[in-house]
């Protein structure tokens, strides 16, 4: 059963890549309705499928005009790039993260340091450098490790304190490396 509906999503898939007019709102020509990008990311990722999660996530990611939303996206496509081993994608797609939340060209992102989007960013940043820093990729970890950093800076105390434990591990571990 599962191959079948791997078989039936990559299907719908294939097809919003071949015509991204599928998702044309009726009611509003010029607005998309990428919610069926985000679920097809989500089901592949539950199937196990992270190739085409990434695909579906990619082009998710690439719609997205708020800038909320972008970050939302781009955080999630990075943490599907780390999953996969795909690191240099996952920094690319954190840095791309960290441009929208200094420069995100309308005011949706205002309090992102007061909630848990702020959290689960210095999270994804965090656990990226423990990757590299266990790739053996210390340069890369310890300048990521100074952004994730700067990212905790950012936050509220009350947002911060989960992140806290796992800054201290991933700068001991970026230490071991050294």
């Amino acid at each position: 059963m599962t191959e079948l509906a791997r078989v039936t999503l990559i299907r719908e898939l294939d097809r919003i890549f071949m015509d991204q007019s599928a998702l044309r709102r009726p009611d509003a020509a010029r607005t998309l309705a990428t919610a069926p990008l985000s679920g097809l990311a989500r089901d592949f990722e539950e199937l196990g499928d992270l190739p085409q999660a990434l695909r579906a996530q990619r082009l998710y990611a690439a719609l997205q005009e708020k800038g909320w939303d972008r970050v939302s996206a781009r955080y999630t496509l990075a943490r599907l790039e780390r999953e996969a081993d795909e690191l240099s994608q996952a920094v690319d797609s954190l840095a791309a993260v960290r441009d929208v939340l200094a420069t995100p060209g309308d005011d949706s992102l205002s309090y992102w340091q007061q909630v848990n989007l702020g959290r689960f960013i210095a999270e994804e940043h965090y656990r990226l450098t423990l990757a590299l820093a266990d790739a053996d990729r210390s340069e890369e970890a310890r300048a990521l490790l100074v952004a994730a950093d700067a990212v905790l800076g950012e936050l509220s105390d009350n947002a911060a304190k989960g992140v806290r434990e796992l800054a201290e591990r991933t700068a001991a571990r970026v230490r071991e490396v050294d």
